[in-house]
């Protein structure tokens, strides 16, 4: 039996691939799930070595120390998890079944059983990351056997002889991962043990080819430079991949492959060296990735958990990383059984408390319900709803162009068609397009709107919407307004947004908030805020409190919830349509008030007369009423028929030289008379003025001051010259228009 060896930097790399995982999950790294193929290769690696490491394979041993290292803290951590989210009051989508793959190891197919998407549910819940362990644990089931089986040929024949035999079944499970992924669906090939399994055998030829013939590298070079050169060049290549390759990517099959390679090599280079004396920062390395795997099973819980905290995001990450730490370190002391007897004490008290969230986590589980039935119903009710869909597209298009017209003709008779808002909403070519949420309420949309087009689909995105908004468009199909229900499954970035409303145009949309991320519904609030077109409906607030729209999950909608749902959509698009209706009304009736309040009636004697040619270009719009040797009843009597006859105007101008006086009684009887209007007096004498007048709408311009500091009178000292008439009109355009 070989002595046991320290690797520090397969310690280094075990905690790098797991930081890069934490930040992938963290939403910051968007390549990091390639850090998975990273773990397969040393994990296959592990346990080939560790087995070559016993002069026997005790297949009792090696399957103990796998329930103790790997399966209990899985265990524990499911249960603890099932507490917390319990005493969160957290909405999850399916716990008993979930939970129970993941006790039996079949948590990878059970996720793809359910539709699930590790790119985009990760909402949905805490274990969506535990597909990997489901894997580990499938393997390590059948591997004592098959290395047992490879060592005996090696044993009996020739050492080559098993590395070949490994190194086929690795090429043959890598080329059959690639063509399974262009072939079938992408989950198919990222969930299945089948396709997965070439990363795990790379990490096994390894193993087989360090013992039997040690590193690949010349030992000459061990100690080099060169070596940790070439290390250092693999870790920056990977962080590249992790950066820049995300899920959408046309090389996510070749990323794969390419880090299993690179990992391959990494480990290749980094058993090269072993070490006695270690730095601090080695030992921070080797404790931390010490708690790697616990690190990788407590992460998303924790997550999951505290993601909605409305602080600081940096501080958020903070405190996420430190229980998550902090947990880790805990399960890690619990299940070490290399721990210094001076901490049993604080052992025994870890354990105990352990104990007590993994027993209630239990009770919790116990008393669930299995909501499997309910599910494929919802499933069954989402395909037939998506035929539905597809059969509407036909209807939708012969629709729109009536639809249009309609519309058209509704803002030229608006004052007739008030009482008809609701058919014309009901009949618009709305768009609606969402995930399963929206999906299951289809049925009530095309009832509520039967010429609308609404396309739902489990585990959609916001990343993907652009895309259809597009052909949508390119095929004549985008009406208006167009719905969005999207952020249930997380959130797209905001220029991902940006794109989708720039893509919309001008046209009303509609985009529905989610029941449980007060952070993306934020977001969205102040994006509306930056786009007068996006309206929020707030489905966060229309359905706090009221557990029966919902169903099982918290998320999706029963009966009487897809009732109030789309009640929400039609009460948010008739609200904006009838306050299009009433702006545009009041708009028509703002125009019409400026008009009319552009429109001026004139009475006067000879001063009106005589200035009307230096006014009339100026006051086009209004009425002019002169009078030869007038008198006060002639006045009234004129004024009283115009108001009769609505004949007069909102504005009054009173122009009389001094050959007509009116007394302050008189004017102020003619001045209650017209009460309701606006009225200007121009004074050629002193005599006048605001003070003399009982209403607020009286105006007197005192003309008086400009007659005697200028030289506007003719003669007769009388009538206004040709510059006197400019000067009045002057006056007079500037008050009014005031």
């Amino acid at each position: 039996m070989e002595e046991k060896k320290y690797f520090k930097n397969i310690d280094f790399v075990r905690l790098f691939a797991c930081i890069i995982i934490l930040l992938y999950h963290f939403g910051i790294l968007k390549g990091g799930y390639l850090a998975v193929c990273t773990f397969f290769v040393l994990s296959g690696y592990f346990s080939c070595i560790s087995l070559f490491n016993k002069e026997k394979v005790s297949l009792k041993e090696y399957y103990s120390n796998k329930i103790l290292r790997l399966y209990l803290p899985l265990i524990v951590v499911v249960f603890i998890s099932i507490t917390c989210t319990s005493l969160f009051n957290k909405t999850w989508l399916n716990l008993k079944p979930e939970s129970t793959s993941i006790i039996l190891g079949y948590n990878n197919y059970w996720q793809l059983s359910s539709s699930m998407d590790y790119f985009s549910s990760h909402i949905n819940s805490p274990f969506i990351h535990l597909w990997y362990i489901a894997i580990l644990l499938q393997f390590d089931l059948i591997f004592p056997y098959i290395f047992m089986l490879l060592k005996k040929v090696g044993d009996k024949f020739n050492k080559i002889i098993p590395c070949i035999l490994i190194f086929i079944l690795t090429v043959g499970s890598t080329i059959y991962f690639y063509i399974s992924g262009i072939n079938n669906n992408l989950m198919i090939t990222y969930y299945s043990t089948f396709t997965r399994i070439f990363s795990l055998l790379f990490g096994v030829l390894m193993g087989f080819i360090y013992h039997y013939y040690g590193n690949l590298i010349p030992r000459k070079i061990k100690d080099s430079i060169f070596n940790k050169i070439i290390f250092y060049i693999y870790i920056v290549i990977l962080l590249e991949l992790f950066i820049f390759i995300d899920s959408s990517s046309k090389l996510f099959l070749v990323s794969m492959i390419l880090v299993t390679l690179i990992s391959t090599r990494i480990i290749d280079y980094g058993t090269l060296n072993t070490s006695d004396n270690l730095s601090v920062f080695d030992k921070i390395i080797k404790s931390l990735s010490s708690i790697s795997y616990e690190i990788y099973l407590i992460q998303y819980p924790i997550i999951y958990l505290l993601q909605t905290l409305n602080i600081n995001i940096y501080l958020k990450y903070s405190i996420i990383i430190f229980f998550i730490v902090l947990i880790s370190y805990l399960l890690h002391f619990c299940f070490d059984k290399n721990n210094n007897n001076k901490y049993k004490v604080i052992k025994c008290l870890d354990a105990l408390i352990i104990l007590g969230l993994t027993l209630y986590g239990i009770y919790i589980y116990y008393i669930s319900k299995d909501y499997t039935k309910e599910m494929n119903e919802l499933k069954e009710q989402l395909n037939n709803n998506q035929e539905l869909i597809s059969n509407s597209k036909e209807t939708y298009l012969l629709n729109k162009k009536k639809e249009d017209e309609d519309w058209n003709k509704v803002l030229e008779e608006l004052d007739n068609n008030e009482n008809n808002l609701g058919n014309i909403v009901t009949n618009l070519s709305i768009v609606g397009i969402g995930d399963s949420v929206l999906l299951g309420a289809v049925p009530n949309l095309y009832s509520t709107f039967p010429n609308g087009y609404f396309d739902g689909k489990v585990s959609r995105t916001a990343w993907d919407v652009n895309d259809i908004l597009i052909e949508l468009k390119n095929n004549d199909m985008l009406g208006n307004p167009i719905i969005f229900n999207l952020g249930t499954n997380g959130d797209c970035s905001y220029q991902c947004k940006v794109n989708i409303l720039n893509t919309c145009g001008d046209r009303d949309i509609f985009w529905i908030n989610t029941v449980n991320y007060t952070d993306v519904n934020e977001r969205l609030v102040n994006l509306s805020k930056e786009y007068s077109n996006l309206h929020v409906i707030d489905w966060y607030s229309i359905s706090k409190g009221h557990s029966e729209y919902f169903a099982y999950d918290g998320i999706h909608l029963t009966g009487i919830g897809r009732k109030v749902y789309t009640k929400s959509i039609y009460d948010s698009i008739y609200n904006l349509y009838l306050e299009k209706y009433q702006k545009e009304k009041e708009n028509i009736i703002n125009r019409h008030n400026d008009d009319i309040n552009k429109k001026i009636s004139f009475y006067g004697n000879d001063l009106l007369t005589n200035a009307f040619d230096s006014i009339k270009n100026d006051f086009t719009d209004s009425s002019f009423t002169t009078f030869d040797n007038i008198s006060f009843k002639e006045l009234k009597k004129s004024i009283e028929n115009d108001i009769k006859n609505k004949s007069i105007n909102h504005n009054i101008v009173f122009l009389f030289d001094n050959s007509f006086k009116l007394t302050t009684k008189e004017y102020n009887e003619i001045i209650k008379l017209c009460n309701s209007y606006n009225i200007y007096i121009v004074s050629l004498n002193s005599n006048i003025n605001s003070s003399n007048i009982i209403n607020d709408n009286v105006k007197a311009i005192d003309f008086y001051k400009e007659i005697k500091n200028n030289n506007y009178l003719m003669p007769d000292n009388i009538h206004l010259n040709s510059n006197g008439n400019k000067a009045l009109n002057n006056i007079l355009k500037e008050i009014i228009n005031k």
